[in-house]
Parts: structure tokens; sequence; C-alpha cells
């Protein structure tokens, strides 16, 4: 026998960690919760251990205002889809690739402004438009999180 967990369970780690969920072959696997010593917690899909497929991570457990990201995990980091919401009330509503905002996106900051088109590796690189709340507008190609014209 090999001795690995499998099944539905919940384990209480050395660290303080705790996970609910399904166990295969020794990992979880399918729905679960990873809640971690310092509060922050994640729940949903898990595959070979990792954070797999649809889920919402929270900063704070019971936190109503706090850093959260909702949408899709591939192999443990942000990848496709989502929602990421600062504490700020700022959010950023579009693709990641590999933890980093990645393609289209829409990045909306609590003072009005927004900012809808490319990202490359986290930051405005591309094709885009940024609006500011005195009605100004700058529209065309964004590099490095600047505007470099039409």
């Amino acid at each position: 026998m090999n001795c690995l967990k499998h099944g539905q369970g919940t384990d209480i780690f050395a660290n303080g960690d705790i996970f609910t969920g399904l166990y295969v072959n020794g990992k979880p696997e399918g729905q679960g919760q990873y809640k971690w010593k310092n509060g922050s917690v994640y729940i949903g899909e898990f595959a070979n251990g990792l954070k797999h497929g649809k889920g919402k991570w929270k900063k704070r457990f019971d936190g109503h205002n706090c850093n959260m990201y909702e949408g899709s995990y591939e192999n443990d980091k942000k990848n496709g889809l989502g929602v990421f919401t600062w504490e700020s009330g700022n959010y950023y509503r579009g693709c990641y690739k590999d933890d980093e905002r990645h393609g289209y996106g829409e990045m909306y900051w609590k003072d009005g402004s927004c900012y809808k088109g490319e990202w490359r590796h986290g930051i405005q690189n591309g094709v885009g438009r940024m609006e500011f709340p005195d009605g100004r507008v700058k529209e065309g190609l964004f590099e490095n999180n600047t505007f470099k014209g039409p």
C-alpha cells in the first residue's frame, strides 16, 4: 500500500494552513478550499494538487474590502478570463497569462478613469483607449503604460 491520502477530508498542516476537499493519490483534486494561516483563502477547482479551473481567491477570508480574484486558473496561476479587485475598489476585468494581465482587458479606477485595450506582461501595451473623469480621451498606441499617440 502506498499510504497516500485519497477521498474527501480536511487536512491541517504543520504551518497552520488547512485544505478541505477531495484528495486523489495524495493531491487535492476537483472542488476544494485552501485556507492559509495568514487568512487568505482559495475556493475552487484543483488538479494534481494545484489551482486549476474556476476559482476565487481572497486575501482575507472574512474581508469584504480586500484584494480578490475570481476567474480561471491553470497550473496554480491566473490564466484566461478573470476579475481582480483591489482593496481600494479599483478593478481589472480581462485576460491573464501566467499571473499577469495579458491580452485584452479593462481597468477601472475608483476616480472614474478607465483603460480598455491590450496588455502585455501586466502593463498597458498595444492599442487601447484611456478615458479620464474630466472627459479627456487618449486613444491609440500604448507602450509600457505610456500613451505614444494615435
